[in-house]
């Protein structure tokens, strides 16, 4: 059985063992290590978090090209099986590229898709509270949409362009989230 190069250290992490990894040793911390995925952008067309590493722009709400990245740090998720404190049930969707809340009852509105957003593939992953610090605070769950977004952004499009709502995305009921930069 071929062990992912993720399992090792987790499995050193929690035993305090050293793993042998090509010809380098990692060992293991009292703690896990974490195990984030970067390639997550923000877009600038629609203020929406989505994901950079499938080789495409993804379907935004606010234009026909896809997700814009420019202007955008590489920001990493941590998965829900992390060491650290969040909110979990955040997902990937296949469709549009974008990270939603699947912890509700409904698969919320995807741009890309009349049935909402899909899970299949996507991993489990975890959101920071900005209480928890060192990132970059301003992010938030659209209860219209049930996509993340970044509120920070100023002038015209400071609310963002959600596929439910002709006036944006909406906060309320939201946490302040953070996201960190890889």
């Amino acid at each position: 059985m071929k062990l992912s190069r993720r399992s090792m250290l987790r499995i050193a992490g929690s035993s305090g063992l050293a793993v042998i990894v090509g010809s380098a040793v990692a060992v293991g911390q009292e703690s896990p290590a974490y195990a984030a995925q970067s390639k997550w952008r923000w877009c600038w067309k629609c203020q929406g978090l989505w994901f950079s590493g499938n080789n495409t722009f993804g379907v935004c709400p606010n234009s026909q090209s896809g997700h814009g990245n420019s202007g955008s740090g590489n920001y990493s998720l941590l998965f829900a099986s992390d060491a650290g404190s969040g909110q979990t049930n955040w997902r990937w969707c296949w469709k549009c590229q974008g990270l939603w809340f699947n912890g509700n009852s409904t698969m919320g509105v995807c741009p890309a898709s009349e049935f909402g957003h899909g899970n299949q593939s996507s991993g489990n992953y975890k959101i920071e509270f900005a209480s928890v610090g060192g990132g970059q605070s301003q992010w938030r769950w659209c209860w219209k949409c049930q996509g993340f977004w970044f509120s920070g952004s100023n002038g015209s499009n400071a609310s963002g362009v959600c596929p439910n709502s002709a006036f944006g995305h909406g906060n309320t009921g939201s946490g302040n989230y953070q996201l960190r930069a890889s």
